[in-house]
């Protein structure tokens, strides 16, 4: 084989080791050009996911803090209605006490307290008596108790469970004494509530309504209690004006 021959050889061998040398180098370039822009497209979907991500956190927190802010508001109006509704309850409770007393006052409630029971028959020598007026009961006499008692304080009086309104009168009819539209017979029953000592005191001073009652013989006895039952008023109330007053 002639040299000039030997060195063609050696130069296509050449160009070939050459060819695919750079084939490589190219193909190495090109794939790490790719790698490089799949790793930048991959930083920059990072990237946007943060700033996604961050964007959304700044979004819940300012909700978060309008929600807050509702809270507080709807707080501060639960607080005032909370308030309104003690202070309305307060002023319904005040109203339903006074309600109550108005109407214990009025006798349109049952009442039960201490107090005196006097009771008031007609005197066992009543039918022997020169007088026999004397010896009985008349409906005067009740109304003489029923005022000394409300006079000295009572809260309530009722006579033979009759409760005494404004409006109640204890009269005569013939034989019969009517209280409340309600003939009554003796013995007379007259309960009352209030300070049982004040009321004890008022009946049995001296030259008072039972001392006088006491001087006709006419049978009476006076008992303080610590339970008083009085019945609230059962009928039709009646205009005061128009009617009388148990005095």
């Amino acid at each position: 084989m002639t040299t000039k021959l030997k060195v063609r050889r050696i130069h296509v061998y050449f160009t070939l080791v050459l060819l695919v040398f750079g084939f490589i180098v190219a193909y190495s370039f090109q794939f790490t050009r790719n790698e490089l822009k799949d790793s930048s497209v991959s930083v920059d979907n990072e990237w946007d996911k943060k700033v996604a991500l961050n964007e959304r956190i700044i979004h819940e927190k300012e909700k978060n803090a309008e929600l807050a802010d509702r809270l507080e508001k709807i707080r501060e109006q639960v607080n005032k209605k909370e308030k309104d509704l003690s202070a309305r309850q307060l002023v319904s409770q005040q109203t339903v006490r006074q309600l109550d007393t108005l109407r214990m006052r009025a006798g349109l409630v049952p009442v039960i307290g201490p107090g005196v029971t006097v009771t008031l028959a007609d005197s066992k020598n009543a039918r022997t008596m020169t007088d026999v007026a004397n010896g009985i009961v008349h409906d005067k006499n009740i109304r003489d108790v029923v005022n000394e008692l409300f006079a000295a304080g009572a809260e309530g009086v009722s006579v033979n469970d009759q409760r005494l309104v404004t409006n109640s009168t204890v009269r005569c009819v013939g034989p019969t004494i009517i209280v409340n539209d309600t003939k009554l017979a003796p013995p007379f029953v007259v309960r009352a509530i209030g300070n049982k000592d004040t009321l004890m005191t008022a009946l049995e001073m001296p030259g008072g309504v039972i001392d006088v009652l006491k001087q006709r013989t006419v049978d009476v006895q006076v008992v303080k209690s610590d339970k008083i039952e009085l019945p609230g008023f059962i009928g039709e109330t009646k205009d005061a004006s128009s009617a009388g007053n148990p005095g």
